[in-house]
């Protein structure tokens, strides 16, 4: 824009703000004139030369407040403020102030989460910061800043600031850091190595799913599963998610049947993230860090142990019978294992043997990994009764287990160390007179029942005698069982036996619904190189003398055969001539018995084991990582007796909780629940949405009476888990 000097009148389009003063707008730039010479010239987005030009004009004299506001549409009170400011301040009074950065003020991260709490509760910003002790100002300053959320209005039950599932969902997605990462500061913290822990902070939420999964909470601490760990494991190393937080996931996620780390792939992890009072629950990666970490410790016995013994002394009358089983895992990876006989596929295949020990109830107390499949007889006398002897005392003991381990010597052994046995006969018998048998009936465990029974006392080893129990089917077979327990009626002895069917049934449960089977650790580990393992050679041996003694019984029967058909068409002739006639069939017998001599004699000196070392190159002899299957299966074993504890809390209020008990605690941990933090009352509320029908409402009710009146906190908090069923206050 071209300045003019000494014009008579405002230059052409110029647009008057009164006789003297004109306002010409060209090319992005303004120029204020006087009486038409050019007094002020800025660009037009230069909001500070606006200022400077209109206070210049008032403070001269050449327009009023009025005819200004008038003419570029701005307030009085604000032209006589720019005014006072060039006034009092010259140029830069009527410039803004940079922004940035002030003094730290006292919202620190505390306060900051009972400010979001108590927003979450429907406070408004004056009862928030009264109730914090800060100023209004910093609560909307925080809000400005995102520091803090208004959660919107809800519709449950009248509670104000609920976050319904759309909602949460939209909000997930779009998180900057993340699928629903919202602790920015803490995470950070993590990171840095500030934080040992994230603590556990809930948000009201609706429809919460899998939110009926805090049912088993209380359940789960009355296991002692959070105060063994620590006890066990103390802390793990500084990071958002702690060991409290790691052993709750994986307990949650056995119950929710989730049946591997990768699975957590397929939930929302805003949705599991709620349960664990977290923004999100940690992803594969994560959680497989985590259990790394814990099996680096070497402590999952440990763990194991302080829960057995807990277990232990809350059930000192139960341990009076135990059962014992051993549970055969396939492995279908790439490392040369010992092979073991599956029997459910009825196969042999690589695998890892575990030996089981099981209350009468099928409630499991522990668990043992065999070495490379050792027999049930050898984890028996090497580790599972020696571990029951240091658990129990010094008590007398029956243990029950199957034919696999039959050992009449052994029986007299654990008879001697005050352990009684009962077991199925193995081998053939001869049947008894089905005379002998009668019908008995009567209760064992509040159960009525009713066997055809018949009893005798058998010698099973020379100088040692047990009593043998049969039982008589309507098949006509006779199913015996032996023991050393003299005080327990027949019946008794009989149920006891049988009733080790429950074993079998935990176990395929736990293959179902837990996953028992499922490989959690890929890795290996070396293993003893001097291990005894089935000679190949012999195994080999034994396979040729089998052959050997075929063939040479096939020879034998086709001489006879043939000599008998010589004397029967040469009555008269003598045996001599047979002998001529035949020589070279009798040579090949010969032959052959000199082949199977060799063999015996070869076998006799062969050793049936040897070192695994002979076998395989030291690089190659390995075994499956213990630990971390160890650790899993403790945790499984924890959720198994929680939901086991769930179905005995249902079992008075529903009819058919021996059928279908545990199916309707799997569907009430699967529901979803609003979950609701009151802090003000101390409380978490969880409201557990409508089961199928009201048979499984109302014990759902039941449940929710009997948890609250327990009061558990939940862990890591003040605050008290409230449950309320569908339709109930």
């Amino acid at each position: 824009m071209g300045t003019q000097f000494h014009l008579p009148a405002n230059p052409a389009g110029a647009q008057e703000i009164n006789s003297v003063v004109a306002i010409v707008r060209q090319q992005e730039r303004v120029a204020y004139f006087a009486s038409g010479i050019p007094v002020f010239t800025h660009k037009q987005d230069d909001r500070v030369g606006q200022r400077v030009a209109t206070a210049e004009l008032l403070e001269l004299g050449l327009a009023t407040q009025q005819e200004v506001s008038t003419a570029l549409g701005l307030n009085r009170t604000t032209l006589y403020r720019q005014r006072r400011s060039l006034r009092e301040g010259g140029v830069l009074g009527v410039v803004d102030e940079k922004r940035g950065p002030r003094r730290r003020h006292r919202f620190d991260e505390s306060r900051c989460r009972q400010a979001q709490q108590l927003l979450n509760e429907g406070g408004s910003i004056r009862q928030v910061a009264k109730r914090v002790g800060v100023s209004e100002g910093i609560i909307r300053h925080a809000l400005r800043r995102k520091e803090l959320s208004r959660p919107e209005m809800g519709s449950v039950g009248g509670d104000r600031g609920v976050i319904g599932p759309a909602a949460r969902s939209e909000r997930d997605a779009m998180a900057y850091g993340g699928v629903a990462v919202k602790r920015h500061t803490e995470r950070m913290l993590a990171r840095l190595g500030k934080l040992s822990e994230a603590a556990p902070m809930f948000v009201a939420s609706e429809a919460v799913r899998y939110g009926g999964a805090l049912l088993a909470l209380p359940a789960l601490a009355a296991q002692g599963m959070l105060e063994a760990g620590k006890q066990a494991y103390g802390r793990l190393k500084g990071g958002f998610y702690g060991l409290q937080a790691t052993l709750l996931v994986m307990a949650l996620m056995a119950l929710l049947r989730i049946r591997t780390p990768e699975q957590l792939q397929g939930h929302p992890p805003g949705e599991l993230g709620i349960l664990l009072g977290l923004d999100r629950a940690p992803e594969v990666k994560t959680l497989r860090r985590k259990l790394w970490e814990l099996a680096a410790r070497r402590q999952s016995a440990q763990f194991s142990k302080v829960l057995t013994e807990r277990w232990v002394d809350e059930a000192r009358e139960s341990v009076g019978i135990l059962y014992i089983d051993g549970h055969v895992r396939p492995y279908h990876g790439g490392h040369k294992l010992q092979k073991g006989f599956v029997s459910r596929r009825r196969l042999s295949m690589p695998a890892t043997t575990d030996t089981w020990v099981n209350l009468p109830d099928s409630q499991p107390l522990f668990v043992v990994t065999a070495e490379a499949n050792d027999g049930l007889l050898a984890m028996l006398r090497g580790k599972v009764l020696p571990e029951i002897r240091r658990l129990v005392g010094e008590r007398r003991v029956t243990v029950v287990f199957d034919r696999e381990g039959w050992s009449p010597k052994f029986f007299r052994e654990c008879y001697e160390q005050s352990f009684d046995v009962t077991t199925y006969r193995k081998g053939r018998y001869a049947k008894w007179a089905e005379e002998d048998f009668e019908t008995v009936s009567g209760e064992v465990d509040g159960r009525q029942v009713s066997y055809e029974l018949a009893e005798r006392w058998a010698e099973v080893i020379k100088g040692f005698e047990m009593r043998e129990v049969r039982r008589l089917c309507e098949s006509g077979h006779q199913t015996s069982v032996v023991t050393t327990r003299r005080d327990l009626s027949r019946i008794e002895v009989a149920d006891r036996m049988f009733e080790r069917w429950r074993q079998e049934n935990f176990f395929r449960y736990m293959r179902q619904h837990f996953a028992l089977d499922a490989l959690v650790s890929y890795a290996v580990e070396p293993s003893d190189p001097e291990r005894l393992v089935p000679n190949p050679q012999y195994k080999a041996l034994q396979q040729e003398l089998r052959q050997a003694r075929t063939e040479l019984k096939r020879i034998e029967q086709e001489y006879a055969h043939k000599a008998r058909k010589y004397l029967e068409s040469h009555k008269k002739s003598a045996p001599g001539r047979f002998k001529q006639a035949h020589a070279e069939l009798r040579l090949r017998m010969e032959a052959q018995r000199h082949v199977w001599g060799e063999l015996k004699a070869r076998r006799a000196v062969m050793p049936k084991r040897v070192a695994i070392k002979e076998l395989l190159p030291e690089s190659e002899i390995v075994k499956l990582e213990p630990e971390t299957k160890h650790l899993t299966d403790t945790i499984k074993m924890v959720a198994y007796r929680a939901e086991t504890a769930l179905v005995r809390l249902v079992a008075p209020h529903y009819a058919r909780s021996e059928e279908e008990g545990r199916a309707l605690v799997r569907e009430m941990l699967l529901s979803s629940a609003d979950i609701l933090p009151r802090p003000s009352g101390g409380r978490l509320v969880v409201k557990v949405h409508s089961q199928a029908n009201p048979r499984s409402n109302q014990a759902l009710a039941h449940l929710c009476e009997v948890l609250n009146a327990e009061e558990f906190r939940y862990p890591g908090t003040d605050l008290t888990l409230a449950y309320e069923a569908a339709g109930v206050a």
